[in-house]
């Protein structure tokens, strides 16, 4: 629940800064911009270009004329529910579009992750238009709406997140000075042996290395926090070495 809400609103009163500002004035965590949060969302604009915070009814609204398109028929009408093509169709013009209005588009592996994540839970949460729609732009649950009857592992979600990025094949990157989208050079070894080892560097190399000189529950809680990325990136082949954060802090 603290992720989700650091997520969601960046910033809360309920949360004050860590102690002696070891990364930064204000709170935020991985919700900061560019650390786990960033371009190319379904939902929220990019930093650079406006309002990178609150729910945006118009890119919602683009991304239900893909639904419209590719969407397949169900209890609520043709074109309602969400399915793998729609997704990707949705991922595309969220990356054209932001990669050309934003002068500082960056879509660094990290973000590749998390943005196909984001998407991929739609298949696995809220399927269909009314549901999402609950959801997404009404911000309430949907009636009769109830949780999943077994927990909604990475594992499942890491199936369609793997359709989607083998749909897209636009490599980590970022806009140079021109506007020009160029790819990001790869990690060292081990980390550079698949997508997935090359999303875990990347995310380690954004959150604030300061985190890992903490004490008593606060360090534990970095600890397990770490060793649940290296869990998942493990599960790629050849990604073997576990690494704690070491970016920079009060970015």
């Amino acid at each position: 629940m603290f992720a989700a809400i650091m997520a969601a609103n960046n910033m809360t009163p309920l949360v004050p800064p860590l102690p002696g500002g070891i990364d930064g004035p204000s709170v935020g965590g991985i919700a900061k911009h560019g650390r786990f949060e960033g371009d190319a969302s379904m939902t929220r604009a990019d930093a650079f270009i406006g309002d990178n915070r609150d729910f945006q009814n118009i890119l919602y609204d683009l991304d239900l004329l893909q639904l419209g398109k590719f969407g397949d028929t169900g209890p609520d009408g043709d074109n309602t529910v969400f399915n793998i093509p729609t997704l990707v169709r949705i991922k595309k013009q969220n990356f054209m579009m932001d990669q050309a209005a934003n002068l500082k588009f960056e879509f660094a592996a990290r973000r590749v992750n998390a943005a196909y994540t984001e998407a991929a839970a739609i298949l696995k949460f809220c399927t269909t238009l009314p549901i999402i729609g609950s959801f997404f732009r009404n911000q309430t649950f949907p009636p009769n709406w109830f949780r999943a009857a077994s927990p909604v592992t990475g594992a499942i979600n890491a199936a369609t997140l793997a359709q989607i990025f083998a749909a897209i094949p636009t490599p980590p990157g970022r806009n140079d000075a021109h506007g020009v989208y160029v790819a990001d050079p790869s990690p060292p070894p081990p980390f550079n042996s698949s997508f997935g080892c090359f999303a875990y560097y990347d995310q380690a190399a954004n959150i604030a290395g300061v985190l890992v000189n903490t004490t008593g529950i606060f360090k534990q809680n970095v600890e397990l926090f770490a060793g649940i990325q290296f869990k998942v990136a493990s599960a790629n082949p050849g990604c073997d070495q576990e690494i704690l954060p070491f970016g920079p802090a009060g970015v």
